[in-house]
This record gives C-alpha cells, structure tokens and sequence, in this order.
C-alpha cells in the first residue's frame, strides 16, 4: 500500500510479465520484483510453480507448463543459446523469456498478507498491477472515502494537473506505438507490422477527431484539451512520416 501511495507515473510501466502474454500495468519494486531479480542473479531463474493455474505451453514437455516456471525457463534459455541468433536478437529474447513472472502466488499474496492468513506454499512476493492512473492518488483512504470521491462527494485527488481521462488514454496508446515501432521485425514479419501499425494510426486520427467533435467534454478546460488533442495528432504524423 505505501508502494501504492508513492507511485509515480515512471513505476507503472505496461509489462511482458504475464505467463500467458497478456500485457497489464505493473508496479516496479515490489517484492516479487526483487525476488525474480534476485533469482536471476543467482543463475536460478523462474518461479517455482506450486499453484499451475497458467500451466498452458506445450512448446517442451507433454504435460502443460507455466512459461514462468523454473523448469520452462531453463529450457528456453537453453534452446535460445543453441540458436546462433545476432547478439541483439538473442538478449531481446532472453529479456521476454525472464520477464514472465508468477502470477497465481504474487496477485494472491496481498490479500494473506492483509487478512494475515497462511502464504500460498509459505511464498511470501507480492505482485501489484494498478492502472497507471494510480500516479494521481497518494495516500491509504477507507472505502466510504474511495465511494464518495468516485460520486464527486470529496476529492482525494492530490495532482491538480492531471490530464482529462481522453487526452490520458490518448498518451497510453501513443506510449504503445513508440514501443512498436522501436522494435525491429524480422523480414518475413515487416510488411505484417507495418500494415498493422498504418492500422493503428489510422485508428488514433479517427479517435482524436472524435473527441475533438465532443463538443460537452472538457468544457472548463477546454483550451488545454484541444491543445493536448492538437499536440497528439502532430507527433502521431511525424512518427508516420517517420516509419511509415
């Protein structure tokens, strides 16, 4: 919780943790984090895999296996050095294969912690996914608070500044394509990517006309919306100037 309340926009970050490769906003430095750190440093990576809720990849064994067990991560990893892969291509890989991190334990552990209850398998690593809205809140409220402020009977909001929830949407998918296009696609995959990708920013344009056109929103702030929308569109067309 005092993690939570500390959060800045930088510590959520939109993660590759998921076992089954569902991205999700993460919360840097919890324990889990240090854990999995701690492991890789030791030459020992990957969780230990008690629970097998996301015990799906067949990819090495008969019997489905969690992609963020021990047991399928030194067998990745052991293929990946096997494969004479260019030296960037190869630690990009390595990176998505430590990346995977338990969830059945780490999403569970908060509440046994709270409720002081017995650790799943005496694991004690917390994992934490807030949205990164979360960088607007800074301090532990009771649900009452949390309800009254959620109808506009208080205010818990300490950032004054904080963008309106289109224009901040709008950062989390330019935030995504800048991702995108830093990667680079393997040749056979280029023309999948960059049809993909012309997909996306046509998507983007259509979504800022349409907020542009909603004459009822933001009104207070109306300037500062439009300059956020205006600021957006002209960017989104240097990248596909740029990549495309």
């Amino acid at each position: 919780m005092q993690l939570l309340c500390a959060a800045k926009e930088n510590d959520v970050v939109l993660s590759n943790n998921s076992p089954l490769g569902v991205r999700f906003h993460y919360l840097k430095g919890t324990s889990s984090a240090n854990e999995k750190a701690e492991r890789i440093s030791k030459g020992n990576p990957g969780s230990p895999c008690t629970e097998k809720h996301l015990s799906f990849n067949t990819e090495f064994t008969k019997e489905p296996i969690c992609t963020a067990s021990k047991k399928y991560q030194k067998l990745k990893l052991e293929q990946l050095q096997t494969l004479q892969l260019p030296q960037q291509e190869y630690e990009k890989q390595v990176q998505e294969v430590l990346d995977k991190e338990c969830l059945c334990v780490g999403l569970s552990n908060s509440a046994a912690i709270n409720y002081q209850q017995t650790f799943v398998k005496k694991l004690e690593a917390v994992t934490i996914c807030p949205g990164p809205n979360i960088a607007n809140f800074s301090k532990v409220v009771s649900l009452q608070t949390m309800t009254d402020h959620i109808y506009g009977r208080e205010n818990i909001m300490e950032n004054k500044n904080r963008p309106h929830m289109f224009i901040a949407e709008l950062n989390l998918y330019m935030n995504y394509l800048r991702e995108q296009l830093t990667e680079s696609p393997s040749p056979e995959q280029d023309a999948k990517k960059k049809k993909y990708i012309t997909s996306f920013c046509s998507n983007l344009h259509e979504g800022i006309t349409y907020y542009r056109n909603l004459s009822t929103v933001a009104v207070t702030e109306r300037t500062a919306f439009d300059s956020a929308l205006n600021n957006t569109e002209e960017e989104l067309n240097v990248l596909m100037t740029a990549h495309l």
